[in-house]
């Protein structure tokens, strides 16, 4: 007996989210990128959440890794200029799955620790975990997260919560996190010291540490929120 048009509807809808399921459930690393002597690293995103940490990393390489189900995955393109790698990622075209997101895409990449990075971003959030060497974001709209710092980090995002949490090995150095509309929180070791300077336009400012440790000579930090509260939390863990 031929399938009603109920029935085919119902298989159909159970093959795409099998298919979704079978998309999304296994990223695809699509390349190594060869660092070829680079000591720095730069990366340009556009319109797809990005992780970046070194655990898994391979020496002398960054390894790309993503999940998608556009019609095309993302491009991403690299290049050298001198010390420096130069990566650039933009989202792939329309899905092909009914009613699935254009582009629900992870983008992936693992830096050998000890690399400073460099980062601009368009749209969507950006993470980063355990940076050995400065890191500086730059996001149009999204999230800033690094976890885990052990050197400085400049975050700045025009909209979105910027959130840093500094290491307990941490380097004194220069720390800045500011958005135009969110949530600024910097999480600090118990040892922390610095020259702390907290601006929230249109929220509240909390700032837990004693004179001691917020008025030393140095590293320079610098919180700030347009709209949104701006806190420093004291790990004592």
């Amino acid at each position: 007996m031929a399938p009603t048009p109920t029935r085919r509807a119902i298989l159909g809808s159970i093959a795409a989210l099998a298919l979704i399921g079978a998309v999304s459930a296994d990223p695809t690393e699509l390349r190594s990128i060869p660092l070829r002597g680079a000591h720095r690293v730069r990366i340009e995103v556009s319109g797809l959440p990005l992780f970046v940490s070194s655990h898994g990393a391979r020496s002398g390489n960054v390894g790309v890794r993503l999940i998608y189900t556009s019609a095309r995955p993302p491009s991403i393109e690299s290049c050298h200029h001198g010390d420096r790698l130069e990566l650039t990622a933009i989202a792939g075209g329309n899905s092909v799955i009914p009613f699935v997101s254009a582009n629900p895409t992870h983008l992936d990449l693992r830096v050998p620790a000890g690399l400073p990075m460099q980062i601009h971003g368009f749209t969507g959030a950006i993470s980063i975990a355990d940076p050995a060497a400065n890191v500086a974001v730059d996001n149009g709209t999204g999230e800033i997260v690094v976890t885990g710092a052990r050197a400085g980090v400049d975050l700045a995002t025009e909209s979105g919560d910027v959130r840093a949490t500094l290491a307990p090995g941490w380097r004194p150095s220069t720390v800045r996190l500011e958005t135009g509309s969110g949530n600024v929180v910097l999480h600090v070791p118990a040892n922390f010291r610095g020259h702390v300077v907290l601006g929230a336009a249109a929220g509240n400012a909390s700032d837990p540490l004693p004179p001691s440790a917020r008025k030393a000579s140095a590293p320079f930090v610098w919180l700030y929120s347009g709209k949104g509260n701006v806190a420093i939390v004291v790990d004592h863990t």
